[in-house]
C-alpha cells in the first residue's frame, strides 16, 4: 500500500539549526540546454547552456528569532545549506534511523526577506533563496562546520501589544497591518579553472560554481504601513519636486514577556507613495510606502 508522507513527520534544519514555525517550503531547479543539430540528421543532443542555479523559499511564523536575518551580507562567509527531512512510511524511514528522505541545497544566498503582520495575526516571514552549489538529495544541513545540530530555537510568540511601529502620524492614527521586504539581489561570478587537471577532476562540482557572489549595492529596503486616518493628511504630490519627505521609521517585534525578538531601524526612510481608501461601512484608510536604500560601507 502507498502512504503519504506528512507534514508533522517533517524536519527543517539552515547551517545547523532547527527552524521551527514553517508554514511552506518550496525548492527547484531547472536546466537551460541548446539543442544541437547536423545537417542531413537533425537533433542530436542538447548541450547545458547556462549555469547551473536552484531557487529555495520559507514561509514561517515569527514564533523565535529569525536565523535568516544573519545571513543578509556580502561574501563567501553568507553562503549557507539547508534541508528539509521527511519520512518514507512505506520503508519505516525516519530521521532517527537515518532512512529519511531529504531534499537541500549549499552554497545558497539569501535573495530576499520580507515580514507581515496584520491586527489579530502572528507576523509571518517570507525567505528566497538563490543557489549556487548543488540540490537535491543526500545534503546534511544539521551540521555546521562539522559542530552538532543546535536545537530549535526557544519559542517566544510575540504578543500583539508588542509589535511596537512608528512611521508619520503613527502617535494619533491607528496602524492596522504592515509589511518589510529587502531585496538583496546576487550576482554570481565565474571563473575558469586554474588548477591541475587531476585536481579538477577529483573535485568536479566544485568547479562548476561560482568563483564568487557579489551583493548588489544599494541595498533597497520597501516597507508598507496601512493606517486608518484620525487626522493623518496627506502629502501634496508635487511637493515632492522640492524635496522627498524623510521620515524615521521603525519596526521592533517583542515577545509576550516584553523580550524583543526582532527590530528594524530605517532612519531616514522615503516616502515615496500614499494610497487613500474610503468605501461605505469602512474606516478611511491610506497606505504609506517607505524607501530606504544602503551603500556598501
Amino acid at each position: 500500500m502507498k502512504n503519504a508522507s506528512l507534514p508533522y513527520n517533517q524536519s527543517i534544519f539552515i547551517n545547523g539549526t532547527g527552524i521551527s514555525g514553517v508554514q511552506s517550503i518550496e525548492g527547484n531547479y531547472g536546466v537551460t540546454e541548446k539543442n544541437v543539430n547536423f545537417i542531413g540528421f537533425g537533433y542530436v543532443t542538447g548541450l547545458i547552456s547556462q549555469p547551473m542555479q536552484g531557487n529555495f523559499t520559507v514561509s514561517r511564523a515569527l514564533i523565535s528569532e529569525d536565523p535568516f536575518l544573519n545571513l543578509t551580507g556580502d561574501g563567501p562567509t553568507y553562503a549557507f545549506s539547508g534541508t528539509i527531512f521527511y519520512e518514507k512510511p512505506n520503508i519505516g524511514g525516519t530521521l532517527e534511523n537515518n532512512l529519511s528522505g531529504s531534499f537541500g541545497f549549499h552554497s545558497g544566498y539569501l535573495n530576499s526577506y520580507s515580514i507581515s503582520c496584520g491586527i489579530g495575526e502572528v507576523p509571518s516571514v517570507q525567505a528566497s533563496i538563490s543557489v549556487f552549489g548543488d540540490l537535491g538529495p543526500g545534503i546534511d544541513a544539521r551540521y555546521n562546520g562539522g559542530a552538532a545540530a543546535a536545537d530549535n530555537p526557544t519559542i517566544r510568540v510575540p504578543d500583539q501589544g508588542g509589535i511596537v511601529l512608528t512611521c508619520d502620524g503613527s502617535s494619533t492614527n491607528r496602524i492596522t497591518s504592515f509589511s518589510h521586504t529587502v531585496e538583496l539581489p546576487r550576482e554570481p561570478i565565474y571563473a575558469l579553472p586554474t588548477a591541475a587537471t587531476a585536481d579538477i577532476l577529483g573535485d568536479d562540482v566544485k568547479w562548476k560554481m561560482p568563483a564568487q557572489v557579489d551583493l548588489i549595492y544599494p541595498v533597497e529596503s520597501t516597507t508598507n504601513f496601512t493606517l486608518e486616518i484620525d487626522d493623518y493628511e496627506t502629502k501634496n504630490l508635487y511637493g515632492a519636486l522640492t524635496g522627498i519627505h524623510v521620515h524615521p521609521v521603525d519596526i521592533t517585534i517583542n515577545d509576550d514577556s516584553g523580550s524583543e525578538i526582532i527590530k528594524f531601524d530605517l532612519s531616514k526612510s522615503r516616502l515615496i507613495s500614499e494610497s487613500f481608501s474610503s468605501d461605505v461601512g469602512g474606516a478611511i484608510t491610506v497606505n504609506l510606502t517607505y524607501k530606504k536604500y544602503s551603500n556598501k560601507r
